[in-house]
């Protein structure tokens, strides 16, 4: 027997609703007024990320601890929409505006090639939402890097697509903080760029390179034990003499295993027959595992992780 959503007291209205997956509540808020505001209410626990693709597409999924805890039912696009032939009747800023507002001012990301026309073109959509970005996802040439870094320094993440140009301009003295930094690198850019970035973002929480030609990992050692999280990918050093890096540092504390942060925010422990090593940071005194994982190929993976603060040595 077919009956109006609407015309169901709140409660039931809530129940009925716990059992749809993200597309049908999505639907449902953009039917009418009155069901966003039902939608609104009913949701208002979760916690959403919202994607904005090039300024006229969207994401918007459940917000997980980690991306492989995503299920299903729990994310809906613009493109499941055409794919559909669902048309909402609404322009680009409504539909944001809507899933903004019913989502309960979802965690916002942007994605664009063209970072300025983007950004800068929403800046009062944000403003009369009392929005902020949580990420901005980009292209960049190598001479624009650090004064685009510098630009929107207020973003607490940024993943940036580094293309290489001709002229490369990269201040080492300038200090950049992030929460969470990643960047991915062309083949023919040079090391001195992947250092000196490297050493403008020890003020950052999370710091992520990936790059076929980062190179000797002993002209960083001594920066990163400032560092409480660092990940290199691809990392050019011979995993038979990792240890002698922190000979020269004083710091050869070879542990048997490692607990840290995962990605998703839960302790996972690791456990290591070799190159896994505590060193103590500078500036805290707080105890952090370094430790290179063999990618079944040279070169391997680097990490740096601090330990919890009842790490015993194993």
């Amino acid at each position: 027997m077919a009956f109006h959503l609407q015309n169901l007291p709140y409660l039931a209205f809530k129940e009925v609703l716990s059992t749809m997956d993200l597309r049908e509540k999505f639907l449902i808020a953009t039917s009418s007024r009155k069901s966003a505001s039902l939608v609104k209410r009913c949701v208002f626990p979760q916690k959403y990320k919202f994607t904005i693709l090039y300024c006229k597409y969207w994401d918007l999924k459940v917000d997980r601890a980690h991306w492989s805890q995503i299920k299903k039912g729990d994310r809906y696009s613009s493109e499941e929409c055409k794919k559909e032939g669902i048309s909402l009747n609404k322009t680009v800023l409504e539909t944001f505006e809507l899933i903004i507002d019913v989502f309960n001012k979802p965690r916002t990301c942007m994605s664009n090639n063209d970072l300025l026309e983007s950004y800068n073109s929403f800046q009062p959509f944000f403003e009369k939402l009392e929005m902020k970005v949580n990420t901005l996802i980009f292209n960049c040439k190598t001479h624009e890097l650090q004064s685009t870094l510098e630009k929107y320094k207020e973003i607490p993440n940024v993943n940036v697509f580094v293309n290489s140009s001709e002229i490369v301009d990269f201040n080492p003295q300038a200090k950049h903080h992030f929460e969470r930094a990643s960047f991915y690198f062309d083949e023919d850019i040079d090391w001195d760029l992947h250092k000196h970035l490297l050493i403008s973002l020890l003020d950052s929480k999370m710091v992520y390179m990936y790059s076929d030609l980062i190179a000797a990992y002993e002209d960083i050692s001594e920066e990163i034990e400032r560092m409480e999280f660092l990940e290199l990918e691809m990392f050019p050093l011979n995993y038979y003499t990792f240890e002698t890096v922190f000979e020269s540092l004083g710091q050869v504390v070879p542990v048997k295993q490692a607990t840290y942060l995962e990605r998703s925010g839960a302790w996972n422990t690791r456990h290591f027959s070799g190159n896994c090593f505590m060193i103590e940071q500078k500036e805290t005194g707080r105890k952090a595992h370094v430790f290179l994982i063999s990618t079944g190929k040279h070169p391997s993976n680097l990490s740096l992780r601090m330990s919890p603060e009842t790490f015993e040595l194993a």
